[in-house]
C-alpha cells in the first residue's frame, strides 16, 4: 500500500518536477531564519519544506521500484 502511494507522489512529481526544488529551498531558508529571528516561529515552513523534499525524494527513488 505504501509502495502504491510512493508511485503516486511520484507522479505528482514527474509533472511538476520544475516547481519542488524552489519550494524546498525557499522554505527551508525561510524557517531558518524565522528560527534565528523569533523564539516562537511557526513549524509551518518546516512541514512544507519536508514535504516538498518527501515529494522530490519519491520522483527520484520510484524508477527503482517495482510494483
Amino acid at each position: 500500500m505504501l509502495l502504491g502511494l510512493m508511485h503516486g507522489i511520484a507522479i505528482l512529481y514527474y509533472w511538476t518536477w520544475f516547481i519542488w526544488p524552489f519550494i524546498f529551498i525557499f522554505s527551508l531558508v525561510y524557517a531558518i531564519t524565522s528560527l534565528v529571528k523569533d523564539e516562537n516561529a511557526s513549524m509551518q515552513p518546516i512541514l512544507v519544506a519536508s514535504i516538498s523534499l518527501l515529494i522530490i525524494l519519491a520522483g527520484i527513488t520510484a524508477p527503482s521500484m517495482s510494483l
